[in-house]
């Protein structure tokens, strides 16, 4: 019995405790993502935002910005959108979930984003450089 055991944790932990990958199931049509990576991310993956919003909700415009929420987050803070989910939650790259309020507009996500991932060690450079690189 304790053989078996320790077999199936032992096989627990080859399958799922020795990727750093951050998997999502997220069909096709409704994920938006890019192959880049931030160089300094150990983890050599992107972060992952589910949301219950379609991709049209996030094309609106981030006045502050003047880009697109879904261009802000893809394309300057190296996320993937998993859209229509069944949740508004963001993962960041060592695969810590950050859930947000179901009633929150597109706009309101991609701010608690921002904020999020400028409080976070490499999030913090790249909103630093980001800021620097926009104006």
């Amino acid at each position: 019995m304790k053989y078996s055991i320790s077999i199936i944790f032992f096989l627990s932990l080859l399958f799922y405790g020795c990727s750093n990958k951050v998997l999502v199931n997220c069909t096709n049509n409704n994920y938006m993502s890019k192959n880049n990576i931030n160089p300094e991310n150990n983890y050599e993956n992107r972060r992952e935002l589910k949301t219950t919003f379609s991709k049209t909700d996030f094309e609106l415009y981030h006045e502050k910005f003047g880009l697109s929420c879904s261009e802000l987050l893809i394309d300057y803070f190296y996320c993937n959108i998993c859209f229509n989910s069944n949740e508004n939650s963001l993962t960041s790259y060592d695969g810590r979930a950050f859930n947000f309020k179901k009633k929150m507009s597109s706009i309101e996500i991609t701010n608690e984003c921002l904020n999020l991932i400028s409080g976070m060690t490499m999030g913090s450079n790249e909103y630093s450089e980001f800021l620097k690189n926009i104006k």
